[in-house]
């Protein structure tokens, strides 16, 4: 698929509206030689996934693990990743995107998208002066190295989005007014085939020459084209299609069904940028297949032509014995004094006599067998040799067989390869999942410090009037906030919102490293809590003045929860006080102080989990939540960890056990 300059643009205003304002390159992968992945990070959104390549530029729900050694991507990471996006912007109505963005240090850096031709990606700095580019250009038009300046294709046309009536009437000359409309469209205004039909069809302008249309036949044409760009422009108007092949293969997204598809077979999507996702995700895949797996086809090929020549040998060697067997045969009803019927035999077998240093040999199918007077002998010497050749036809089927082997080896090995690149559903983190946090057991939002940086975020950026503010009474305690809980405080009866979160309170802060059993906490207003430090004073990174009453809740044990939970399509582990996590998991561990180091702890939950899900019986989830929990890494484990050694007490079914495993069909 290749995309036009109005799907261009459209995709570039779909990103602008998402991606600015705040969002940061948090982490560059690379997929292909052409193609990497931009994830961008932002304090209060969710990270978003943006795919750049040589096919164009999408929001993307895939990821990918890398299939080609990947030197843009390496060259790009040391110049961009940290820094925060600026602008996305096309340049004209060429395919060309420029995108924007500064480091904290005020540096400035340019990423330029061609997708015209084999396209390219160039990397400037704030001179716009070549830091790297994927492919080197020179042209009569221009010239592209590292360490030039970046200069700009020459233009294609006139710009499509700013076409005006006179724009179609000036560009009608002398040179160009007998080229048919579609011609005159394509070459001018540097419409897409696709959209020169569609726009011919609506405006029903006949095939004839541009030169030949009236006046109410060129506003109509012009209309038509502004109609068009209206409606690839509005998401509100679109229909999404994805146009598959015969082969069931994706091969392109339109913004709605055309009039003129062909014989493709068009399913509905979700969105347009969810079709380009589909489409060139899948393209990405499929070269990703071809790079693992060329090799691979060509060892095939060569033992299958091996193979052949096998095959061929054996027929010919079995054709032989066969021969030799049938000559023998009858050679045995000959009579010995009977000349004249044995030289018709040997005639009707095509066998001669022949003279070899002094000795004389039957020569059948290039076989020599030794004359013998004696024609029972020499009927049995004829056995003999059939035999041989018959155990030679053994030995190649030996050899086929170890061939068979080899080719099933190297398809087993393309299937792995396969299997390696296919792509997985991302799964797009919430802003508070960079923090402690979970949900109470009336659906608040809780989030706390990790250290002294979380600790600050948490109080100057995400804390607002409606909160309540938790810290623990003892030195190294987290910051948890309540978000949105003040208008619905009520502090008469027992507030388990407030009793959990204290219990996390405790739980995350250095009590568990020294092995308490319990410890007091308290919350307050955030009208409380002063971001400065007094006069003349000085406060730590992520220390805070806490002025006026303090609400203590006392004797908190410490206590957590780690649990497997389920949200909508992905799995996902969750750790906070145990009431909490117990209502939002299938299945938990309960956790206290002491015991196993932290990556010991994580093995014995992975392996607990597993075991206590190996007993459920006839349910189709299990075998995919064993596969999460075997793929899921120690590491993201351990950061749900308390600090500090973990003992696990037991695993135990939570409140999303019976509806989860009800829902789900048993395993046929």
């Amino acid at each position: 698929m290749q995309l036009s300059s109005l799907e261009l643009r459209y995709l570039v205003n779909h990103i602008n509206h998402i991606i600015i304002n705040g969002y940061y390159v948090s982490q560059i992968t690379g997929v292909t030689k052409d193609t990497i992945i931009i994830k961008f990070h932002h304090s209060t959104y969710p990270e978003i996934l943006l795919i750049i390549s040589t096919k164009g530029i999408w929001l993307s729900k895939t990821s990918f693990k890398q299939i080609e050694e990947n030197v843009l991507a390496r060259n790009i990471k040391k110049e961009l990743e940290r820094s925060k996006i600026i602008s996305i912007e096309q340049l004209g109505s060429e395919r060309i995107i420029m995108m924007k963005f500064t480091h904290y240090d005020n540096r400035t850096r340019f990423l330029i998208c061609e997708f015209f031709g084999n396209g390219n990606i160039i990397l400037c700095d704030e001179s716009m002066n070549i830091i790297f580019l994927l492919y080197p250009i020179e042209v009569r038009h221009r010239t592209l190295r590292i360490g030039m300046k970046y200069v700009l294709p020459p233009s294609r046309g006139s710009d499509i989005f700013k076409i005006s009536i006179s724009d179609i009437q000036s560009n009608i000359t002398n040179e160009n007014r007998n080229l048919n409309v579609a011609r005159f469209l394509g070459q001018i205004f540097s419409i897409p085939r696709k959209f020169v039909e569609e726009i011919l069809i609506r405006a029903e302008v006949p095939s004839k020459k541009i030169g030949e249309l009236s006046e109410r036949e060129l506003f109509t044409l012009y209309n038509t084209i502004r109609e068009l760009i209206n409606e690839i422009m509005n998401e509100d108007m679109h229909e999404p299609v994805i146009l598959f092949d015969s082969n069931n293969n994706p091969v392109e997204v339109l913004h709605k069904k055309l009039f003129n598809i062909g014989d493709f077979i068009t399913v509905p999507s979700k969105s347009f940028m969810e079709g380009v996702d589909k489409v060139l995700s899948n393209e990405i895949v499929n070269a990703g297949k071809k790079v693992y797996t060329e090799e691979i086809q060509q060892k095939i090929s060569v033992f299958t032509h091996d193979l052949a020549e096998q095959d061929k040998a054996k027929q010919h060697v079995l054709s032989k014995s066969n021969a030799i067997r049938k000559l023998a045969s009858e050679l045995m009803y000959v009579s010995p004094t009977s000349p004249s019927e044995f030289n018709s035999l040997l005639k009707k077998h095509s066998t001669e006599i022949i003279l070899e240093k002094g000795k004389k040999y039957l020569n059948i199918t290039d076989e020599k067998i030794p004359l013998e007077e004696n024609l029972p002998k020499l009927s049995s010497n004829l056995f003999i040799r059939a035999k041989e050749l018959e155990r030679g036809s053994e030995k190649i089927d030996y050899l086929r067989s170890k061939i068979l082997e080899k080719i099933d080896e190297l398809k087993r090995q393309t299937v792995k390869m396969e299997k390696n690149i296919k792509t997985k559903k991302h799964k797009t983190k919430e802003w508070f999942e960079r923090y402690r946090w979970f949900f109470t057991p009336e659906g608040y939002l809780a989030i706390g410090g990790r250290d002294a940086s979380s600790n600050s975020a948490i109080i100057r950026k995400h804390m607002t009037e409606q909160d309540i503010v938790f810290h623990a009474e003892i030195h190294g305690s987290p910051f948890f906030l309540i978000k949105n809980l003040r208008a619905n405080l009520n502090i008469h009866n027992e507030n388990q919102n407030l009793i959990d979160t204290a219990i996390a309170t405790v739980s995350f802060s250095r009590a568990w490293r020294e092995g308490l059993s319990a410890a007091d906490s308290y919350w307050i207003f955030p009208e409380q809590v002063k971001k400065g430090a007094p006069t003349g004073q000085f406060l730590p990174k992520g220390s805070f003045v806490i002025e006026g009453k303090r609400n203590f809740i006392k004797g908190m044990g410490l206590k957590l929860a780690i649990g497997l939970s389920k949200d909508q399509n992905s799995f996902n582990f969750i750790c906070g006080p145990q009431v909490s996590i117990e209502r939002k998991s299938m299945i938990y561990g309960i956790l206290l102080p002491g015991g196993l180091d932290p990556m010991n702890a994580a093995k014995k939950i992975k392996t607990d989990f597993i075991r206590f899900l190996e007993n459920i019986k006839n349910h189709a989830i299990v075998e995919e939540l064993i596969i999460f929990l075997k793929s899921m890494p120690l590491d993201d484990i351990i950061r749900l960890f308390p600090p500090g050694k973990i003992k696990i007490i037991s695993i135990e079914k939570g409140g999303q056990y019976e509806e989860i495993f009800s829902t789900y069909s048993a395993v046929k």
